[in-house]
């Protein structure tokens, strides 16, 4: 039988990948989902996406491409390949070598495909074999941008601005009616799912004088997506607020908004904040909805030790456990994967946000508003008399907050909530200085979680090497021993050559045990309160970041600047 006659099933029994059994019970699954067999493997996890690609290089001798070492130019090739026809077989146009195009396939049996891209590009078809997953994920790279470039040329030639008062712009944002098919609409749109696919926590959209910058804050920094013609700015503001539910004719003032957004199948929550500046109204866009996480405590990125103790913490029937670090964090993720983990039917828990930040099924969630009277103070008197079990304050901010907030955890309810303090022993004098008296703060406190984000390093670059001795006192490690390894940042494609992708949160748990409470009561500094919580058995910050360093998930550099910070 010739290669080019052969199934995929087929090929993949020849290759070893899997047995005629498993590829009966495949088919017949295929009968009723529809699914490429290939996809259906996968997903029963019975052979990985590079298995099957290699399995076809060896049957059709069509070569294999990792696709995570390839850079593609967006401006040759977004043009040469529509997206619908890309999508349609999924293809990805890869470079252009005279009349020869490479482009990666995932089913390289699929003939029609390369016989019609041929026919549409006039050019000679040269394929390589890839993941189906790595060719959807360079897809968005590749169209995402291009396609809000064009949208933002179309609105500006559309407009004809200088035909055009700014007003009648603005006007022509709004319309709802026609549907998503606006060019200024599909840029938002756009945008806003890119922010989404790039894992971003905030979008800043900046109006300056000569352009529209648009950046996303990824891994804790602000990187640039795109610069785009002045012309947009009353439009793109107009179009965000209509959408947050905001005042548009308002421009003097500053407004807050909030988006529930769809992205590939899953909701998506936007704050919006508005601010009134020089050639505009600046818009920040928090993400709010936890991307690529599930909210489970073994995600969070406790210690062992430090996990033992939130647990511990979450199990209790009644005092005050709060949250500490400084914004974007991390703090409410933590908070919310506290709840979920002690959610069930016979206890009712309540919380008190501004705004809610996450849509908990199964909870009752009041969202603050202070214009209204609806003030945290208020809220919360209410909430006592709704038979709470558990209570999660947004944030304390105010001795009338926190004083409701211990009264409640000295009457038998649970009481979660966050602190903007950078460690946990501070938070201790941060509530003294709200007006709490220091026996009733020992008396209501259970725990105190101190939590920052650091950086990891990228796993596909990152290199390894010897520490000097500077770094081995530093991490107070053996200065004789040759077989300690550290990893330094190297920086790839697939961390866009910064030599990190993705944050870990590190953290110190203070528990307030006996020796805690009674150097609580004797009011002593932070500092000293630091000493005596080590001695109790309180994990520093600076050695959780140590262990990851010695683990290889983050470098010395990391360590060092966390060090710095927490002196």
């Amino acid at each position: 039988m010739k290669a080019s006659n052969l199934k995929i099933g087929q090929i993949l029994i020849n290759s070893g990948a899997i047995t005629e059994e498993q590829l009966e019970e495949v088919l017949k699954k295929q009968k009723t989902s529809k699914k490429r067999i290939a996809d259906i493997l996968v997903e029963d996890g019975i052979v990985t996406e590079q298995q099957v690609c290699k399995a076809l290089e060896k049957q059709l001798l069509i070569p294999y491409l990792d696709l995570d070492t390839v850079q593609i130019d967006p401006e040759q090739m977004a043009n040469l390949i529509p997206e619908n026809l890309a999508q349609q077989y999924m293809v990805l146009p890869i470079a252009l070598e005279g009349r020869f195009l490479t482009i990666a396939v995932a089913d390289p049996l699929n003939y029609k495909a390369f016989n019609d891209i041929a026919i549409y590009t006039k050019l000679k078809i040269k394929p390589v074999i890839a993941e189906p997953t790595k060719i959807n994920n360079k897809f968005r790279e590749l169209y995402a941008s291009q396609k809000a470039y064009d949208d933002a040329k179309e609105f500006v030639a559309s407009q004809q601005m200088s035909d055009k008062t700014k007003e009648e712009a603005e006007e022509a944002a709004k319309a709802e009616a026609s549907g998503n098919d606006q060019p200024i609409i599909r840029f938002v749109n756009n945008m806003m799912e890119e922010a989404v696919y790039q894992k971003a926590s905030d979008i800043h959209i900046e109006p300056m004088e000569k352009c529209m910058r648009i950046r996303f804050r990824i891994d804790g920094n602000c990187q640039i997506y795109m610069e785009t013609a002045p012309e947009l700015i009353p439009s793109v503001t107009s179009r965000i607020k209509f959408i947050g539910n905001m005042n548009i004719a308002e421009k003097r003032i500053p407004q807050d908004g909030r988006i529930n957004y769809k992205v590939g199948g899953m909701e998506i929550d936007l704050r919006i904040s508005v601010l009134p500046s020089m050639f505009g109204e600046k818009i920040v866009m928090r993400i709010t909805t936890s991307l690529g996480m599930e909210l489970k405590k073994e995600n969070i990125g406790f210690l062992p030790e430090n996990l033992k103790k939130f647990e511990h913490l979450v199990a209790s029937h009644r005092g005050i456990i709060l949250v500490t670090g400084a914004t974007g964090s991390g703090k409410s993720t933590t908070l919310y994967t506290g709840l979920r983990s002690i959610m069930r039917d016979e206890i009712n828990i309540i919380t008190v946000e501004n705004p809610v930040e996450m849509i908990v099924p199964g909870i009752t969630q009041v969202n603050i508003n202070e214009k209204a009277g609806l003030t945290f103070a208020a809220a919360l008197r209410s909430i006592l008399r709704q038979d709470p079990d558990v209570i999660m304050i947004g944030e304390i901010r105010d001795g009338e907050t926190a004083n409701i907030a211990v009264s409640a955890a000295i009457t038998g309810h649970l009481v979660l909530s966050t602190l903007h303090t950078y460690d946990a022993p501070s938070s201790v004098a941060r509530l003294v200085d709200m007006g709490i008296e220091p026996y009733m703060v020992s008396s209501a406190l259970l725990g105190i979680i101190a939590q920052k984000l650091v950086l990891r390093l990228c796993k596909e670059c990152k290199q390894p090497y010897s520490p000097s001795q500077e770094e081995r006192m530093s991490l107070n490690l053996p200065l004789d021993d040759e077989n300690i390894t550290l990893y330094k940042p190297c920086g790839c494609e697939k961390c866009n050559k910064k030599g990190y992708k993705g944050r870990i949160a590190v953290h110190e748990i203070m528990l307030f045990t006996h020796v805690i409470k009674r150097a609580v009561t004797k009011n002593i500094s932070s500092d000293e309160l630091r000493d005596v919580a080590i001695e109790d058995g309180m994990i520093p910050m600076t050695e959780n970041v140590r262990r990851l360093v010695l683990q290889g998930i983050t470098s010395y550099e990391v360590f060092i600047d966390v060090t710095i910070s927490n002196d």
